[in-house]
């Protein structure tokens, strides 16, 4: 009897194939919202310094012209803070399109080796059919050979 072999084995690779290049984008987008993260919360603790300074000055008395000045920087960091999470918003959004696709790859994949060691113990099955067939026609030829 021939060698078992898999007649989707290639569709098996290009699965597999698949799942480890959704695996790896996934990763690198992780990677990217744990950096955003890090500069939000830097910017968040930034802005929080910015704005202690600005209470003690305005307490200690500054110009008109250093509270504008010093208003437009908050606003500034506001912004950049409101542009980190959007960006954020955005990554995680990413990262869960590629999570639903990288679960459709593992399904599909998963069915093909169900498939792949149904096909294999189906073979094995008729391999030992075959064995056990030879080794009857040995006995008979043997039992028929000693008459």
């Amino acid at each position: 009897m021939k060698k078992f072999e898999f007649n989707l084995q290639p569709v098996l690779n290009l699965k597999e194939q698949s799942e480890k290049i959704e695996k790896e984008r996934l990763s690198k987008i992780m990677a990217e919202i744990n950096l955003q993260e890090e500069k939000l919360h830097n910017l968040t603790k930034h802005l929080n310094e910015v704005l202690e300074e600005r209470k003690d000055e305005i307490s200690k008395g500054t110009t008109a012209l250093k509270i504008a000045e010093s208003d437009a920087y908050v606003r500034k960091i506001q912004q950049m803070i409101e542009d980190k999470r959007n960006l954020i918003k955005k990554l995680e959004k990413d990262a869960d399109l590629v999570r639903e696709n990288l679960l459709k790859i593992s399904k599909e994949k998963k069915a093909l080796e169900n498939l792949r060691e149904k096909q294999f113990t189906e073979y094995q099955y008729l391999l030992n059919l075959e064995q056990n067939k030879v080794i009857d026609e040995q006995i008979s030829f043997r039992v028929a050979k000693s008459y």
